[in-house]
């Protein structure tokens, strides 16, 4: 059996690692998995532990410093050459910086690297796109990506050869497909994102200026930055809608929430594949994205939700009145989001995915 060590930052609570559960759920029992985590456990550590899947943890709980890199680059070295796995997923970037070098003291292993996200990253910082194009790409056996609008940008920007870019779309569980729909007296929006800049929460704040008047309530869904969550608290008190909006923080009932909910949003700046909007269409919620990223591979526009250009509040706020007014139209779209996830993105299809390519190995 072969033995695959898929190596990230740390098991939090987000799309990533959410999806890696998922994959490792379905996939452990076919392949002899390690998941190595370097900066820290993390909130799903014990989700992982419990379900039979190892988890090295080589973090020592310090801050990320040139130290740290150095303490856990020599642990992981010592873990590969006492446990020899034929496999190396490296996940996300930080990962794919700090451990892609090994590729050139461990021929015996295949390396692979995991991109989730576009690679606006490399703009803040130039030399990191130097690296990750001269030198640690070539050293890659695959890249695998998440999206076609990922897949299309490594293509053109990063001179990635297709035959080496396997894009492998993110997938969601479907265990209910008799939501009723319950006529609310307040329409109940659910904006599932960790508290980050980039997601740009502002945005729907922004559109609320526009709705005042109707009865709806956003919750939103997620932890992170403190200081940006105080940012987006003193807009919510500037423009007067704190009745429009409650903050969740980490939510161990998610289910709950999305069963309640009657519209799913998404306001990021950039994507690479929203997992939010899988586990909204899986619940028959319409979504209302923006155009970034692999969004509008699976949001189409007018059919199961409606997709607006990044920035564009007053848009958002247009089809998001459109959908708080109108029941039926909510259905119609909830309905044929559900269909398009079924079909395409039901995790039985991304799984035999994964299966047939670690098995091509």
């Amino acid at each position: 059996m072969k033995k695959i060590f898929i190596v990230i930052g740390s098991l939090d609570i987000g799309g990533t690692e959410k999806q890696l559960l998922l994959k490792l759920l379905s996939l452990n029992k076919k392949f002899n998995f390690g998941l190595v985590a370097f900066l820290r456990k993390g909130d799903l550590y014990d989700n992982f532990i419990k379900n039979g899947i190892r988890v090295y943890d080589i973090s020592n709980n310090s801050k990320f410093t040139i130290f740290k890199i150095i303490k856990v680059l020599t642990k992981f070295i010592l873990l590969l050459r006492k446990e020899n796995p034929s496999i190396v997923n490296l996940y996300l970037p930080h990962s794919y910086l700090i451990f892609g070098w090994l590729t050139f003291f461990f021929s015996n292993i295949k390396f692979l690297m995991t991109r989730r996200s576009l690679n606006n990253y490399q703009k803040k910082y130039p030399f990191i796109k130097i690296l990750e194009s001269k030198i640690l790409h070539k050293r890659m056996k695959y890249i695998l990506v998440n999206s076609r609008a990922v897949y299309t940008q490594m293509m053109e920007e990063e001179n990635i050869k297709k035959e080496k870019l396997k894009l492998i779309y993110n997938s969601v569980e479907i265990n209910d497909s008799k939501k009723e729909y319950i006529k609310h007296k307040r329409i109940r929006i659910i904006f599932l994102a960790n508290l980050i800049p980039y997601k740009n929460h502002k945005l729907v704040i922004e559109a609320c200026r526009e709705l005042k008047k109707f009865n709806f309530q956003i919750n939103i869904v997620g932890d992170g930055d403190k200081n940006y969550t105080n940012e987006l608290q003193n807009l919510i008190l500037k423009y007067n809608v704190e009745d429009k909006f409650k903050f969740y923080g980490k939510c161990k009932d998610l289910k709950k929430i999305l069963n309640e909910s009657d519209i799913g949003i998404l306001s990021s700046n950039e994507e690479g594949f929203s997992n939010s909007i899988l586990e909204y269409m899986a619940k028959k919620l319409p979504v209302i994205a923006t155009d970034v990223g692999g969004n509008s591979e699976v949001v189409k526009h007018g059919y199961n939700g409606y997709i607006v250009k990044k920035g564009d509040y007053k848009n958002f706020a247009k089809f998001l009145k459109k959908l708080i007014l109108d029941a039926d139209l909510r259905k119609k779209l909830g309905s044929a989001g559900f269909k398009t996830v079924k079909e395409n993105f039901e995790v039985s299809k991304n799984i035999i995915n994964y299966y047939n390519f670690y098995k091509s190995l």
